[in-house]
């Protein structure tokens, strides 16, 4: 199997690289539905694209908002390594009412630079645009697909 590493700089020691499978290990516990790796590269190539046609969400108010006031339609990702984790729990509660699909990846900092932002995000809310509709269709329906925590 082909690991991707990513680098994480850490102030005062070297560059140290993760693959996938060790990011998910320092996800909250509570992190379920985990997206494969496969999902998740294939996630923030989506969050890509939607980011330059202005049809991604980032942040926790803009998501709840969109979600209950605007009842828009789309993918939640939800990074699975938010300290503290009660910033974002409510969320997936939110997407289940509204049925909204929603999973986790490994890393903040990987969905932050998958959709171009300065810093490490908590969560982002992809919305369905014609320019990635094939890419976003394939997405919602493994998001969907996956089994939600009982």
């Amino acid at each position: 199997m082909v690991t991707h590493d990513a680098q994480l700089d850490v102030p005062g020691s070297e560059s140290m690289t993760y693959s996938y499978e060790q990011k998910v290990q320092f996800a909250s516990p509570i992190a379920h539905p985990m997206a494969s790796e496969k999902l998740a590269k294939r996630l923030f190539k989506l969050a890509r694209k939607a980011r330059r046609c202005k049809k991604a969400d980032s942040g926790i108010k803009s998501i709840v908002k969109a979600i209950e006031k605007k009842s828009a339609s789309g993918i939640v990702l939800l990074a699975g390594d938010i300290s503290p984790i009660d910033t974002i729990t409510h969320i997936p509660i939110i997407c289940e009412e509204h049925r909204v699909p929603y999973c986790y990846v490994a890393s903040k900092v990987d969905l932050g630079a998958s959709t171009s932002s300065v810093g490490p995000l908590p969560a982002t809310f992809i919305l369905r645009d014609d320019e990635y509709g094939d890419l976003y269709d394939k997405c919602y329906s493994a998001v969907d697909a996956l089994p939600l925590p009982i």
